[in-house]
């Protein structure tokens, strides 16, 4: 018990509660029965750069690998490992930011503010995958899927997320380019893909890579279902490719 009344102590606690409490603040509006939720106020802001709904699910994975990492750093043999205490705040951070994000979508929509804790989301996530990089070699067995997978498939849905919920916030606010436009959505879901290929080649992780081409896999069958223009479907299928060559040649 002494072990847990240090600053190592505090640290897991913290990581502990903020895992729980983004899962709990996701489900919140929908326990409550709020007029307004995540899920209505994206369904109401639909753009070809959106996934199909059902692809959301993968947050329940999201939330589940974040609570085991949380276990896993609380555990007493784990406190004072030099890779979780490098990894443990930062990782309560982004925790912590998307816990503001799911406060702040439910009641005020996808609007700038949104946009810009989403953005902090993925700075957070990437200053994670920067402290993962020295130690992906490192890291085996249960410490790599309980302390390093979860970060990882974390961060592959935010890279992603960042630019889905860009194209609500462009439809709500009204901006010069519209996102339900055939060229725009295009532009964003190559954008998208360079973009997740870029830190796909960086990391050479697959676990990163599985969530983000979730997501964009998600947009290919979308853009099908929902009869949006065959260019959001080409764009979306190229970047997944782009993705993957990234993999390979990493």
């Amino acid at each position: 018990m002494q072990d847990y009344l240090t600053l190592d102590g505090l640290r897991a606690a913290v990581v502990f509660a903020l895992a729980i409490g983004q899962a709990v603040a996701a489900y919140w509006p929908d326990i409550r029965k709020w007029e307004n939720t995540i899920t209505s106020r994206s369904q109401n802001l639909d753009t070809p750069v959106v996934p199909f709904g059902p692809f959301f699910a993968i947050w329940l994975i999201i939330f589940a690998s974040c609570f085991g990492f949380a276990v896993w750093h609380a555990l007493p043999g784990n406190l004072d490992d030099p890779y979780l205490r490098q990894i443990g705040w930062v990782a309560a951070a982004l925790f912590a930011g998307n816990i503001a994000w799911e406060a702040y979508v439910p009641r005020y929509g996808f609007r700038w503010p949104s946009f810009l804790l989403i953005v902090i989301e993925l700075v957070i996530a990437l200053a994670i995958l920067a402290v993962l990089q020295p130690y992906a070699g490192q890291l085996t067995g249960w410490a790599y899927w309980l302390g390093a997978a979860p970060l990882y498939f974390f961060a592959g849905w935010v890279s992603v997320a960042t630019f889905v919920s860009l194209s609500s916030t462009m439809v709500l606010t009204g901006t010069a380019l519209d996102p339900r436009e055939a060229k725009t959505a295009a532009g964003m879901l190559v954008f998208a893909g360079v973009f997740v290929a870029i830190i796909a080649f960086w990391t050479g992780s697959a676990v990163y890579i599985a969530s983000a081409v979730w997501g964009l896999l998600g947009v290919v069958v979308g853009s099908r279902i929902k009869k949006e223009p065959v260019a959001a479907t080409v764009a979306a299928s190229a970047s997944i490719g782009i993705v993957l060559l990234a993999l390979g040649a990493s």
